[in-house]
């Protein structure tokens, strides 16, 4: 008996009149559904990292990720995922996200002189930074790019520039057609197709980013019983830490993430006041941070 072939992204089986699976032009087989899904992302019909990603069970992502770093080259995955936007930057910056955004702010706050059109010529006297609208005024809806890199998050419009730090993006909030950055003064909502693949996309590039600088080679330095410096590294609880809450301090601020036993991954970036590592889980650094040990539960 023939083989039955499978959908090489949702692994279902292919067969029948409602259920046959399209070749794709280098051998993988594709359902109808995940097509639609791919094309709804606007994604290449390829078997590549982000169409597996857009496709796969929401516990299979973490997993798929890591699989493709242990088989690939993260050099080449930086190139091929990551390539440099149509704007110039700033030397050293890699292009996380691109996308196509609007925000709603208060119309008498839009400036009238044009801004500044390219990462590179964003200097503090060229940022605008417009909240969102108050809610009493007549507002404007503002259309532009927004660009994030391992340094901060751009929108790039023809009068309004806004830069934040990559640390008030608010994360893990379920929402797919926002990115929503609160400072301790201000909101913006900065309205987007498909927010779960932008978080996506970022997540795999602090793996990409980890993988580069051997994250394996980690180091701990311990300054007392109490306090620790990590540096790039993946780590394990309670083997390499022990089990509690910690606050964070950040050295060089480019993301921890806690994996907890059951797979649930947790974003910690530096606005966040302490982190809870739990007995069975993992915590990735892909910058530098001093952690302070506070207690085994929260207070």
């Amino acid at each position: 008996m023939a083989k039955k072939k499978v959908c090489d992204f949702c692994l279902s089986e292919g067969g029948g009149l409602f259920n046959r699976l399209e070749t794709l032009p280098d051998g993988h087989h594709m359902c109808k559904d995940c097509k639609k899904l791919i094309q709804r992302y606007g994604l290449p019909l390829k078997h590549e990292v982000f169409q597996t990603l857009v496709t796969a069970q929401p516990n299979m992502k973490e997993m798929i990720m890591d699989a493709y770093l242990e088989n690939n080259d993260a050099n080449d995955a930086l190139a091929q995922y990551y390539p440099f936007p149509s704007v110039l930057m700033h030397a050293g910056e890699h292009c996380i996200n691109c996308v196509d955004a609007t925000i709603t702010v208060d119309k008498d706050l839009v400036p009238t002189v044009p801004a500044v059109r390219s990462i590179q010529a964003v200097q503090k006297g060229s940022i605008h930074n417009i909240r969102d609208a108050s809610g009493d005024k007549e507002t404007a809806v503002i259309s532009g790019k927004l660009y994030e890199t391992e340094a901060a998050l751009y929108f790039i419009s023809p009068y309004v520039v806004n830069c934040h730090r990559l640390g008030y993006m608010k994360r893990n909030t379920g929402d797919t057609d926002r990115v929503v950055v609160v400072t301790p003064t201000k909101s913006f909502t900065y309205k987007i197709d498909h927010a779960d693949l932008f978080w996506m996309r970022e997540r795999f590039y602090s793996k990409v980013n980890a993988a580069r600088h051997n994250k394996d080679q980690h180091l701990i330095y311990i300054t007392n019983d109490n306090q620790v410096r990590i540096t790039p590294g993946v780590y394990d609880i309670p083997k390499s830490l022990r089990p509690g809450i910690y606050k964070v301090k950040a050295i060089k601020d480019a993301g921890l993430h806690i994996r907890d036993a059951m797979g649930k991954v947790k974003d910690y970036y530096e606005n966040e006041e302490h982190i809870d590592l739990r007995d069975g889980g993992v915590l990735e650094c892909t910058g530098e941070y001093q952690l302070q040990w506070i207690g085994e539960e929260e207070a």
